[in-house]
């Protein structure tokens, strides 16, 4: 398997690096711009001035004012992105492949690379903004507890810095600081150019050359960080304690760079201990309850590595928890075996499909290992993470993963309690019998061909409907992926605030047994596949979704079928589940976004499904009886299901590997509820001890079937991304937030226009006037022309660029079948288009009235 076909590389005379991946099967186009300068990279005076300069690359050049880059890619329906890390900034310029888009996107990056304006009023106004990131961060249970971990582990290496920059030090950088970043840092020997996507190698190499030849800064001499001394650190924990609902942990050991040669093998270790279901941590603590979420990373930039651990669990429950953690460790190094290898293989080359499965993945992929080494570094690396044997990997793990160097990090509760914080580092031995290799049936896939009465839809989707279930199938050239989704519509809307909850747990608690296979068995025998198999309870349909090779349709399906159909759903599984779906729901209120808008949609809809919360409430969960599980999946099995492939398959191909689902006992057409969904206007808050005050509003909207859909998704893209309006009023003007956006919530009986902000606290009704001031004027219009011409070409674009993933186009599928418009679901992109400025101010004015308004605030309080 070659990663690297068809690539072409080019040093120009200047030193900059390029790279051309032509890809005739895609329908868009990416710039990536990868620039070898992060937080690695800064001196302690400059902390955090990567991520301010990777911001005012968007702020304007000689040439462009503020807002301009971004509007110029969005009128051709692209979008401009950046991020930054500890060894790369990198810019991505993605657009619908169309006339001109590739020289735009080639131009807008090489005028924002090389024509940085830094101008101080715009830099004192995005230091605000970005100090408002800073504090969202520390509202990021995650983050603090992540990047605290690093400060444990290393002593004087830069990677031990809170990367972005703490508030102090972001408002001491001054212009004069990031031009002799910019112009030491961002030279062409530091720099790749990346395009990758539907264009042609010949043009694309000219517009670069007449772009980028001329820049010719003189090189520069940048001094490297400190280096961290060879020793191991000594076991250390820290104890962290804020307002956060469920205790989360991190354990964690230093290792290797991405080049040395025990990296893969420890990259391969993370994968089989701590990936999927399949995995040892999964199996020793998510399983029987000990944690509710737990995962292995190995983090391998240049110069330094990071073998973590990361966990969440009740209180009560953590000690053991983390104990347990680092025993699975010690017992992998040991006993890992082949079926371990096999399953980790399998996941490792499916993630890497799906890297590649897009034209701004595959650039991104590119550059990296050109800044490694040179790109061919990604078919080096596949062929050694497929080669790696198991002794090599123990090998690895037992050099860097002991007891007596891992460094932890806890955050609890205020007023919480650990024992860890006197016995660190723990005394640890691997458990005496480790678990036997499971033996994992071969699921007996169906192969005969499917008979039924068949349509064919728009955009070449092929229906098949038979007695108990609709097939949908779409072939599309995707790195040799299928995503097949198996839906069962309207069981959410089913739901009541007395068991709100209970179709996700449902859903969930299938996958603890099915067919005869216990949990493991069953998540074994999909990530041997290379996939895992995940559960979804939205608003109109609950089911199960898979990614896996091509060739491994009918086997994905066969294991679809097993749990759609013969769960096992006993006492102690359903239990043991509903124990971690409470403690999920719970630790809904530490996120700052998902939370309010939860809140304001409850606020809205009231009791009606749409406002329930998917997860339900924990204290409803708590007292869900297995039985009652139990009758809600008879009513799911009895209803009508969906199944949708979409992948690199012919249509017949799709059709019979959708085989074992055929057999889907006899059931009518959809019966779910479609009556108008109420709405109720009002406020509501909460105060937290937070950084940042967090604000949702909503406005009810129209369904997800209404023609009023097309006006709503302009309406967004208007208002929205780097050039909508309020990303201008509430982020460039007045530096009131970092987080802004504005997005339709839409299902088949009504939907809800959200908005959202995230901000000081001192800061709240600033940001709350200024975003209504802007909602209402778009009902005062008139909106301009060419803003207008730039909102439709981004909400059409950004359509075109989701359709690059096969599981996207699953979930655009089932949508445009639920609300009856998988006729014409291919136009949407031409429907966009074709929106007129009277009905995006006309619904504005319907939509954006005080007085149908709901907001729901969470209040920050520092101290």
């Amino acid at each position: 398997m070659s990663w690297t076909e068809g690539v072409t590389k080019e040093v120009l005379p200047n030193g900059l690096t390029l790279l051309l991946k032509p890809d005739p099967g895609l329908r868009t186009v990416a710039v990536v711009t990868h620039v070898r300068a992060g937080y690695f990279d800064e001196p302690d005076e400059w902390v955090g001035i990567s991520h301010v300069l990777e911001h005012m690359f968007f702020k304007g050049t000689a040439r462009r004012g503020p807002g301009e880059l971004a509007r110029e890619i969005q009128l051709l329906g692209g979008y401009l992105n950046a991020a930054t890390s500890y060894e790369k900034t990198v810019y991505y310029a993605v657009l619908p492949a169309a006339p001109g888009a590739l020289e735009k996107a080639l131009e807008v990056q090489a005028d924002a690379l090389l024509n940085c304006a830094l101008d101080p009023a715009e830099l004192a106004r995005e230091i605000e903004v970005i100090v408002q990131e800073s504090r969202r961060k520390l509202d990021s249970p995650a983050a603090v507890v992540a990047e605290t971990l690093f400060a444990q582990l290393f002593r004087v290496h830069r990677i031990r810095r809170w990367r972005i920059g703490k508030e102090e030090e972001l408002r001491r950088l001054k212009r004069e600081d990031l031009e002799a970043y910019y112009r030491s840092r961002y030279t062409p020997q530091r720099t790749i150019l990346c395009v990758a996507g539907c264009f042609t190698a010949e043009a694309a190499r000219e517009i670069v050359l007449r772009l980028y030849g001329d820049w010719r800064p003189p090189a520069a001499q940048v001094p490297p960080g400190p280096a961290e001394p060879g020793e191991r650190p000594e076991g250390k924990i820290a104890v962290l304690r804020g307002d956060v609902q469920r205790p989360l942990a991190a354990v964690g050991w230093r290792t290797v760079d991405a080049l040395h040669p025990d990296s893969i093998p420890l990259d391969l270790c993370a994968v089989a201990v701590g990936s999927g279901r399949g995995s040892r941590l999964w199996r020793k603590l998510r399983k029987p309850g000990l944690a509710t979420s737990v995962s292995a990373s190995h983090f391998s930039p240049p110069e330094v590595g990071v073998f973590a651990i990361s966990l969440e669990a009740q209180e009560e429950k953590l000690d053991a928890a983390v104990l347990a953690a680092l025993e699975v460790v010690q017992e992998g190094i040991r006993t890992l075996g082949a079926g371990d290898l096999e399953r980790a293989r399998a996941l490792l080359a499916n993630q890497w499909a799906l890297r590649f499965e897009t034209a701004d993945g595959c650039a991104a992929a590119l550059c990296e290992f050109e800044a490694l080494g040179g790109y061919r570094l990604a078919d080096e690396f596949y062929r050694r993470l497929m080669d790696t044997g198991a002794e090599e990997v123990a090998s690895a793990a037992s050099r860097y993963l002991d007891r007596q160097s891992v460094c932890g990090v806890v955050y609890l509760p205020p007023g919480g309690r650990t024992a860890l914080e006197e016995r660190w580092p723990p005394a640890v031995s691997p458990v005496a019998a480790p678990d036997p290799e499971l033996a994992v049936p071969v699921a007996a896939a169906s192969r005969k061909v499917v008979r039924g009465e068949r349509r064919e839809w728009a955009g070449g989707v092929t229906h098949l409907a038979l007695d108990g279930a609709d097939f949908l199938v779409l072939p599309v050239r995707r790195a040799g992926l299928v995503s097949l989704g198996l839906f069962v519509p309207g069981m959410r809307n089913l739901e009541n605030e007395h068991d709100a909850g209970i179709s996700a747990l449902t859903v969930r608690a299938a996958l603890r047994g099915a067919g005869g296979m216990n949990a493991d068995q069953l998540a074994l025998a999909a990530e041997r596949l290379g996939g895992v198999i995940g559960s979804s309870a939205g608003a109109e349909a609950v089911g199960w979704t898979i990614t896996v090779p091509s060739a491994a349709l009918p086997e994905a399906a066969e294991l679809l079928r097993l749990v759609a159909r013969e769960p096992h759903l006993e006492d102690a599984d359903v239990e043991v589940e509903r124990s971690v779906q409470v403690d999920a729901a719970s630790r809904l209120r530490d996120d700052m976004f998902a939370y309010p808008v939860q809140q304001v949609l409850r606020l809205g809809f009231g009791t009606d499904p749409y406002g329930l919360p998917p997860l339900g409430d924990p204290e409803v969960l708590r007292e869900m009886a297995p039985e009652r599980v139990r009758d809600w999946w008879r009513k799911l099995a009895a209803a009508r299901a969906v199944a949708i492939a979409v992948g690199d398959l012919e249509a017949e191909a799709l059709l019979e590997g959708l085989a074992p689902l055929a057999e889907w006992p006899h059931a009518e057409a959809d019966s779910f509820r479609r009556d108008p969904a109420p709405w109720s206007p009002g406020s509501a808050s909460e105060e937290r001890k937070k950084e940042q005050t967090a604000l949702a509003m909503a406005f009810p909207a129209a369904s997800a079937g209404s023609p009023d859909r097309f006006a709503l998704d302009v309406m967004a893209a208007l208002l929205s991304g780097l050039a909508g309006r309020l990303f201008k009023a509430l982020r460039d003007t007045r530096g009131l937030a970092y987080t802004v956006t504005a997005s339709p919530w839409l299902a088949v009986r009504g939907g809800a226009m959200i908005t959202y902000v995230a901000t000081s606290p001192e800061k709240e009704n600033q940001a709350r006037e200024a975003m209504l001031e802007e909602l209402y004027r778009l009902g005062r219009g008139p909106i301009d022309g060419g803003e207008l011409e730039r909102a439709r070409n981004y909400a059409a674009g950004l359509v075109q660029i989701a359709r690059q993933r096969t599981r996207n186009l699953v979930s655009e599928m089932m949508e445009a079948w639920l609300n009856g418009f998988l006729d014409r679901w291919d136009r949407e992109p031409e429907t966009l288009r074709e929106v007129a400025a009277g009905e995006v101010a006309d619904l504005a004015r319907r939509i954006f009235r005080e007085e149908s308004r709901a907001e729901y605030a969470v209040r920050g309080r520092s101290g």
